[in-house]
């Protein structure tokens, strides 16, 4: 009876012994690849930043931010006006911004350190940082207006992108747009842009 128990019993850890030994569970641990992260938890840092601006939101565009950069301390509503004002000179009143994000790009594991030491460089007060991913993110950025009004406070039209001549020969864009890389980078659980 006890033959049985004993050879049972080790049938059961031979069983058990190769199935982790195959199964390569030595260790618990996983590498995450890119398709095992969700796409919206590295996009956040960036659609905040971008819906920020959008929005006027200043709260939104400082959430795309580690503390360790003190943004809080240079970045202000005004700073966001301004970037408005000026656009309004270029391209008329009701100033639209659209954006599309793209698809990543991986950034290799062994440019985190390069990544790291840029960060440490720029902000001293960062610390240790230790990057465990990160991606490029491309994006589509369109800023449209209203058209710009000359001096009769007659609104110049637009047909096209490119612009086309007003009745004085002079033209005017009342739309861009741009593409423009932003680094997303997960260090401490969380995601960021830089």
């Amino acid at each position: 009876m006890t033959k049985k128990i004993f050879k049972f019993i080790l049938i059961i850890a031979v069983i058990i012994l190769s199935t982790f030994t195959l199964s390569g569970c030595q260790k618990n641990e996983k590498k995450e690849e890119p398709e095992q992260i969700s796409r919206e938890t590295y996009v956040e840092p960036l659609q905040n930043y971008l819906e920020g601006l959008k929005t006027k939101n200043l709260e939104l565009v400082l959430k795309a931010y580690p503390e360790f950069m003190h943004m809080d301390q240079k970045l202000q509503l005004t700073d966001i006006e301004a970037v408005y004002a000026r656009y309004e000179s270029l391209y008329g009143s009701n100033i639209v911004f659209d954006y599309n994000i793209g698809e990543p790009t991986i950034v290799e594991e062994n440019d985190y350190g390069t990544l790291a030491s840029r960060i440490k460089e720029a902000y001293p007060d960062a610390g240790d940082i230790s990057i465990d991913k990160a991606f490029i993110l491309e994006v589509e950025l369109t800023i449209s207006g209203d058209g710009v009004k000359n001096a009769n406070n007659e609104e110049k039209q637009e047909e096209s992108n490119e612009g086309n001549s007003s009745e004085n020969g002079e033209s005017q864009k009342t739309k861009t747009t741009d593409h423009q890389d932003f680094y997303v980078y997960r260090f401490n659980g969380n995601w960021y842009i830089f």
